[in-house]
Order: C-alpha cells, then structure tokens, then sequence
C-alpha cells in the first residue's frame, strides 16, 4: 500500500512471487490477484485518465499474463486447474471494518467537548445507595480563591450538590457540624509516584523507571500501579485526594501516566481507582497522560556506552521518536481517508493493507493529536527552550514543565508556547544536583506575577505529599498570596491535567472530594479533620470542637520593625519584645556585643546603661538563641552529585585503626550557597560530619554558619564535637556484611579502646560525645545494651531514631538523646515501618512519645537546603500536641534545635539558669512567632560583629 495515497498500485515484478507447488508445477503468477485488487477508478480519477480507456489498458495486461500462463513452453507440460471460488479483493471484511472504527476513534479523541460541572448531578465513581452528606457552619475555600463565610455544603450522588447557608437537608442525610472549621477541596498532586514507589522501598516494589531503553512511550504506570502501597492512606490523610502517578525521569520519554483518586477500593482494582473510571466519553474528554524528561537523568546512558551521554543524544533520540510518530501518523490518515472514500462508496471493494498502527507509538501518536496531557521533568533554562523548540516543530502541546526550578527566569520564553503552560514546580527543595541549583524560593512568586500559571507538587516520596498543605504555606513566606497559594495544589493542577471540572474546586457539580481543616491549611502543622473522596468519608469520625481564633491561623501581616539599627551596632536595647519564648522579657539590654540583662519591667533603667545606647523598639519581634544544623552535609558538599564541590566520601573499606579517625574540620568548604541560606534562617551554627560509607563515620565539627573559613575569627567552634557511627543495612558493606557483625564491631572496638588514649577511647569515657546513627528499634536495643554493659559513662545519643519511640521508658532509664531525622518519618524504608505519621492517623509523632518519657530531643536536618527550616521543623511539633498529656510547648521545641543540641555536643556557652543558658550573646531577632508562617529573622547578633542583616 502506498502510505502517500492509500490505495493499491500495480506492484513491481518480483521474482519471488513465482512459488513452486511440491510437484514442481508452477501456480498462476500473484500479479493475477493484485491486478484484480487493483482499485482503476480511484487510479482514474487520481491521474485524470478515462476509465474506459484504463479498463481497457487492464484488460489486455490481464489477457496476455493469462496466455503467458497458460501456454506450454519446452520445458512444462500444460497444466489444467478446477475452477476455483472467487477470490475477494483486499483485507477480510472484519479487517476493513475493524480499521475504520479505529479512524473513528481517531476522530473522536480529536474531539474536546465541554462540560458544564453545574450541570452534574452524578459522580459515576460514587458508590451506589451512598448516604448524602450535610456539612454545616463551614468557612469554604472553594479553590478558586473564594472565601464563604457561614454556609452549608451538601454532598449527594458522589458530587457537591449544594454551597450555600441554611440547606434543607434530604431526610436521609447526615448532619456534621464542621464548628467554623475551613472545608475546602481535595489537594490534588500533580506528580507523585505513590503506588509505584511503594512504601516501604523494596526492590521487588520498585517499578518507577523502566531503564533498559531511553524512548519507552509504550511503557504505563497503570500496569504497575500498587493499590495496597502503605503510602497512599498516609497521604490521603493530609488532604489529597487527587494523584496523577507519574514514571520516573530516567528516560527521554518515560511512558504514560494516569490520575488516581486514593480512596481504596473493596475490589482492590487499581483501574476502579482511576479518576476518569466509568466517564461517559461522548460527553466528557478523558485525557491521557505522558512524562517525558530532559537534562540531567536521561543522560545515565552514557555510563552504560549509550545514547545518551549528552544533551544533544536527548535532543536527536526524541525528535526521532517523534518523527517516526510522525510518518505513523500521516500513514494512519492516509488509510483513514481512503478506507472512509471507499465505505461511503458503498462497494464490496477493500483495501489490501490492514490499518497501520505500532503498539511502541500509539502514545506519541495520541500526543501529536492533542488527546495526551504531557508533563516534561526539565530544571533548567536552555532545557525548557529545547522542548519548546522540539513541541513546535512537531506540533504538540506541553501541559506543563515539572520541578521547573529556573523557569521563573525565563517568563517570556514559557509564553512563546501555543499553550498556557503550568510550572509545577517546589516550594524550597534545592540543590540536590546541579540543574537543581539555581532556584529560588520565590520563584512560584516570581512566575504567578508574569502570569504563568503555578503548581505545586511533590515527587512522591522525594517528599512525602502527606504535606502538601505546608508546601504551599511555605510559597507565602516568600510571597505568594495565600489563595493563590492554595490554588496552586488544587485547582491549578487540576486544570493542568484537563480535570479542572471536576476536581481541585468547592463548588456545585464538583466531585464530593472534600478536606475538613483543624486550622487553616496555610498554618502550621495543619491537618485534616476529615477527608471524603467522592462523598465518602475515610477516616473514623471524632466529635469536631468549634473553632477557636487565634492570632496565627489568619494572620498574614508581616511585623516590621520602626526603627532598623545599623549593621555592626553592638550597644543597644530592644524593647516591647515578645513574651512567648526564652522568657517573659519585655525589655533586653546588650553592652558591648554581650547581653547583660532582660526584665520583664517596660522601660527599665539599670545602672548599667548608658546614655548613648541605641533603643529599637522590635514591636513584639522575638529574641532567640542562633538555631543549630546537625546530620546535614553542610560544609562537607555543596552539590552532593558534584565531588569536585565537597570533600568526598569514606569508603567502606576505610581502615578501622582507631589511630586513623577522620575529621570533619579537615574537609569543610565555607562561605557556600547552602550555608549562606541556613543562616538566613537563623541558623548560626552547624555541627557535620564526615561523608561516609563507613560504619565509623568520623568525627564531627561545630563551626559559624557564616564563617568565610577555619580561620576566620571564631569560625571553629569545636574541631572534635562528637564520634559518629552508623548502623543497619544502609551501613551493610563486605567487611561488615550484618548488622550483627557492626553491632560485634562496636562493642569490640569500645572494650579495646576503654582506656586509650584516642577517639574510642575518648567516647567510651564520655569525654567525647557519641552519636549512632539507626532508626529501626530493635538494632536501637541493641545500642542500650551496648551502654548498658560496655560503655556506661558514655554520653551516647541516636540519630534517626524513626522507631526510637517504641523504647523510650528504656532511653529515657539509659540517659540516651535522640536527635530525631528527620523530625517527621515515614515508613519509607524497612527499619522506619513502625514510625509515627501524626494526626489524624496517629496520636501524636516519635518526638510527642518521648518527649513525655523524659528522653532528650534534638531535631536533625535530613536535606541541606531544608536548614533554613529549622525553625518550623521545631514549630511543628509544638503546633501539633494531641494533648495536654502529650504536649510539646514553644520553649521545648525551640530548646530541640538550641539549648538541648548544645548539650549533646557539649556547646554549652555558659552556666547558669535557664533564661541565662537560652539567651546567648548570639541571637536572632524574629518578627513575631517562629511558630507563624510568617514570621522570619530580621537581623542576627553576634558577640564578634555585632548586628547583621540577613
């Protein structure tokens, strides 16, 4: 078949056609039944020859091929045949027709039709016989960005039937007073691999990244998609609702993605899961989904000796993919167009090629027919522009870039699309590679003000999408507006995934997928009351108490101090301080870079103030201690898949001489980005360790965030902090194979060393702080063993500690710290499954359990850029308390990444009471409660220098 004009033409002779019978006779030549396939009228008309005169012209061909057939040569005796059965021109009738319904699908996934959610009354997706729901005395936030104060919202059919006050509730629904409490939408996440990343990660779970091929369009993640993935309940519990499941970004073109709304199924079908399950098509587009990645990843092939190594092999391998799409395409519209011709013609004549298709393009096909939503993982400026220029010489749309962290630069370039393309994109996660570098957290404020429409996502379980809400609390601290904050994970990623008429909004004719907040979901530590996914509720109902105001759920107005004092300024006294942390000081008095006193007294004269001190009223700004980074890699590596920025990583095969520790302070790299970012954050001091896969880590050093170098005055504040070791299967290696085996090793090492005089030795006395490194409960038995028997003087903490709750009676009796990293698990790996996830799944988190057993915390730092963070990640716990008997108040949070750090590493600055210890020399003015949002350092004081803008 010729693929340019769809109809048959008189082939080439081929010798081969000519096939021998097992008698050696010689059958009539195929060229017979091709003549007679021979379409001559569509031929006629196409050459604007006579049909008479064409017929003719065959006529005679067909005589003299018959004659030459029939006639005796020298070498064959003729040779009679029966009278055979006529033979039907073409492709079976099955065949034809099969193919032209195929072209009518074409043409109608070509078709977009519209929909009207205020004309929905039914969610094919709800359970029959479901009981309508009244939800009553609701504040909405309906994800548009309108706010209703006081009304009802009644839930019926699987859809959000009614928004508005005093609804006459159907006789068989139920009544929830939802108390003043926000309701708002479902949070919908545009790129999470929840279901095929499942929790916890195993090898026989991972099903992200089909990486044996760099083009794998044909590959779906609904063939792999896990409905029983312990993940999808625990990020159901913080609100979403909504998930578009994503392959990985290992490939070029990682293959098809789909949109799950994560309320378990009794049939446990991941298809029944599908958000567009059961859709009437004709009225209603159901959307495909496509990733496709670009930059960094794809190119891994390059250490496998294949395309690609570079971007350039990423550019050629897809516009291949494309073109090859491409001929199918055009093929498929040719045979579309004259099987069409032919059955409006309404004759039994076919054509003699079925309908060309190939299962590894029917994806790309529907991308270049506009019927696939395509989501493209691309960090950098010049990778956005070359999938720009690929989408316009091959004429498809992009739906949005993903991760996106440079596009806030290029604001004009993203608007030379045909299509308003989304940026979803993070909030602050940054810097782990170097196309991840350049971001801002800004950016999302940054492209909402060109009006580039902004998603937020997770990348599931890169972050746990659990919080999504903090995600998009964390862009109005940099200056997002709050409702378009809130737009950005819900409606805004529902439009971008073509289902904006059905979920992501709070209003009549939507999906009854539905959050009902404690608090505003901007605020801190917010959670859900209750979740329902197509009106039916997930999680066990509690009595809902009303609302209580306080000056944090909705207050977004940024505190400013009158009067900014001038940079090096080290006499002066705040006054009107905040009174909710350190103490209840109304007034702080410093002399000479040092805090002399604070009272609680308004205007208080001492006889040691001078005339000329400087008096800033800080207009209930608050005072607190320099926050402290522990566990992180700051100082060690700026770009951890960079080596040349950092100082390298211990192997595990490292010599265990205890003559021969590494030292942490011999590798910093100061005055980076990353630390430069921590101290914007309020962060002042940093304790890291060495790199290392080793089961002895190294020793680690406490040092200014802001030091330029090791000899910068008062840079090192102790070059040997603490001995660190790790165990468990991360640390498995071939000279410690178990966990049995490192757990020998320590307690070996420690009995050798008791008395030595070296690092061992040192730790194993308490002169040195020890810190382990493990998070599964019973290895953490084992380490109070260990101290127990072996080493009882030492100062022992854990690090990690995701089940360290399960024993704290028995860390708490054994005098052992737990620096809890991160300060919220998740039961992401093996040894953390017993972890903690907090409400409204759990009554309270791993910190709230050993907080009320006694048992010293300190809070770790899991990702480098998230330093900054310290202050939140601590407000957290205090914002989240179950109860009173489990409570964590402000002063005990703060002192988790302050006071109680400093006495696990031996920091402490000075003796006295507690107010005293708290209220160093080194501070940090806020502009009102770390515990709100919107709150952030002002300035930084240091003994050495004084007054600091950060």
């Amino acid at each position: 078949m010729s693929t340019q004009s769809g109809y048959s033409s008189i082939p080439a002779i081929d010798p081969d056609d000519a096939q021998q019978t097992q008698q050696g006779e010689q059958r009539p030549s195929t060229l017979i039944n091709r003549i007679k396939q021979f379409n001559y009228k569509a031929y006629a008309r196409k050459h604007h020859l006579p049909v008479v005169v064409l017929s003719a012209i065959l006529f005679f061909i067909l005589l003299l091929v018959g004659l030459a057939t029939w006639l005796p040569d020298s070498k064959h005796k003729r040779t009679t045949y029966p009278i055979e059965a006529p033979i039907t021109p073409g492709i079976s009738s099955s065949a034809f027709q099969q193919g032209l319904a195929k072209c009518q699908l074409i043409r109608l996934g070509n078709r977009v039709p519209s929909v009207n959610p205020e004309k929905r009354t039914s969610n094919p997706r709800a359970p029959q016989n479901g009981q309508p729901i009244v939800l009553r005395n609701a504040v909405v936030w309906d994800g548009q960005g309108e706010i209703l104060d006081h009304v009802d919202i009644l839930l019926s059919n699987g859809v959000i039937s009614q928004v508005k006050q005093n609804i006459q509730a159907p006789v068989s629904a139920k009544i929830i007073d939802v108390g003043g409490h926000i309701v708002s939408p479902g949070i919908v996440d545009m790129h999470t691999h929840i279901g095929v990343m499942s929790w916890p990660d195993l090898s026989g779970t991972l099903d992200t990244n089909e990486k044996t091929d760099p083009i794998t369009p044909f590959v779906r993640t609904l063939d792999a998609f896990n409905p029983s993935d312990r993940a999808i309940r625990i990020v159901a519990s913080g609100g979403i609702t909504t998930a578009l499941v994503l392959p990985g970004s290992g490939n070029i073109i990682g293959g098809e993605a789909f949109a799950f709304k994560l309320r378990p199924m009794d049939t446990l079908s991941n298809q029944d899961m599908l958000v567009q399950n059961g859709i009437d098509e004709e009225t209603e587009q159901k959307w495909r989904y496509m990733k496709m990645a670009c930059g960094e990843n794809p190119k891994s092939y390059g250490r496998a000796g294949r395309m690609p190594s570079t971007r350039l092999g990423e550019a050629y391998l897809l516009r291949q993919a494309l073109a090859n799409a491409k001929k199918l395409v055009e093929a498929q519209e040719d045979w579309c167009s004259a099987a069409e011709s032919l059955s409006s013609a309404e004759n039994d004549i076919h054509l003699d090629s079925h309908f060309p298709e190939d299962i590894k393009l029917e994806s790309l096909t529907a991308l270049l027919r506009g019927q696939v939503k395509l989501n493209i993982h691309c960090y950098e400026t010049h990778d956005i522009e070359a999938m720009l220029r690929h989408a316009e010489e091959f004429n498809f749309n992009i739906s949005a870039f993903h991760h996106a962290l440079e596009a806030y630069k290029i604001p004009e370039i993203l608007k030379r699309a045909h299509n308003n393309i989304t940026i979803a994109t993070f909030a602050d996660h940054w810097g782990y590679k170097k196309e991840a570098y350049g971001a801002s957290p800004r950016a999302p404020k940054y492209l909402y003000e060109a009006g580039i429409p902004v998603a937020l996502k997770s990348d599931h379980p890169v972050l746990n999408s659990q919080h999504m809400a903090f995600e998009a609390a964390k862009a109005t601290h940099y200056g997002l507006p709050p409702q378009e904050a809130f737009k950005s994970i819900t409606s805004v990623p529902a439009n971008a995934l073509g289902l904006g008429h059905r979920v992501g909004s709070l209003r009549v004719g939507y999906d009854a997928d539905v959050v009902i907040w404690d608090k505003s979901p901007l605020a801190l530590g917010a959670a859900p009351l209750q979740v329902f996914v197509d009106g039916v509720p997930l999680f066990d109902e509690n009595p809902i108490t009303p609302v209580k105001k306080d000056t944090h759920q909705s207050a977004f107005v940024q505190q400013k101090v009158s009067q900014l004092p001038r940079e090096g300024l080290k006499d002066f006294v705040l006054t009107n301080v905040g009174s909710n942390f350190v103490s209840q000081s109304k007034t702080v008095l410093v002399q000479d870079g040092k805090i002399v006193c604070s009272t609680k007294e308004e205007g208080f004269q001492s006889i040691w103030m001078r005339d000329d001190l400087e008096t800033i009223d800080v207009q209930g700004g608050y005072v607190l201690p320099g926050l402290i980074a522990v566990g992180s890699k700051l100082g060690m590596v700026e770009i951890p898949t960079e080596g040349s920025t950092g100082d390298g990583v211990v192997p595990s095969s490292f010599t265990q001489n205890p003559k021969s520790s590494v030292e942490a302070v011999d590798g910093l790299k100061l005055g980076t980005r990353k630390l430069e970012e921590a101290y914007k954050g309020g962060v002042l001091t940093t304790i890291s360790f060495p790199i290392s896969r080793n089961i002895v880590v190294g020793v680690s050093t406490a040092f200014r965030t802001n030091a330029d170098s090791i000899l910068s005055n008062g840079a090192i504040m102790s070059s040997a902090a603490a001995l660190h070791f790790q165990i468990g299967h991360s640390a498995k290696s071939d000279s410690f194979p178990t966990v049995s085996s490192q757990i020998a090793f320590l307690r070996q090492i420690f009995t050798d060393n008791i008395h030595a005089n070296n690092r061992y030795g040192e730790a194993a006395r308490g002169e040195l702080p020890l810190i382990i490194m493990v998070n599964n409960k019973d290895e953490i038995a084992s380490i109070i063993q260990l101290k127990e028997k072996v080493i009882p003087k030492a100062r022992l903490a854990i690090m990690g500690g995701a089940e360290a709750h399960l024993l704290a009676p028995h860390l708490a009796a054994a005098n052992i710290a737990v620096i809890l990293r991160p300060y919220l698990c998740t039961p992401e790996n093996f040894d953390s499954s017993h972890c903690l996830t907090g409400a409204p799944l759990t009554n309270g988190t791993a910190a709230h359990i050993l907080h009320y057993h006694g048992v010293k915390i300190g809070l770790g730092v899991s990702y480098d850029g998230w330093a900054r963070n310290l202050a939140w990640d601590a407000g957290w716990l205090a914002a989240t308390s179950p109860s009173e008997e489990l409570k964590i108040t402000e002063i005990d949070a703060i002192k988790f990444v302050t006071t109680n750090l400093q006495e696990i590493f031996g920091l402490k600055e000075q003796e006295g009471n507690e107010e005293e210890q708290l209220l160093s020399s080194d501070f940090v003015l806020w502009s009102g409660s770390p515990m709100d949002m919107q709150s952030r350092p002002l300035f930084v004081h240091t003994q050495e220098n004084g007054i600091q803008y950060v």
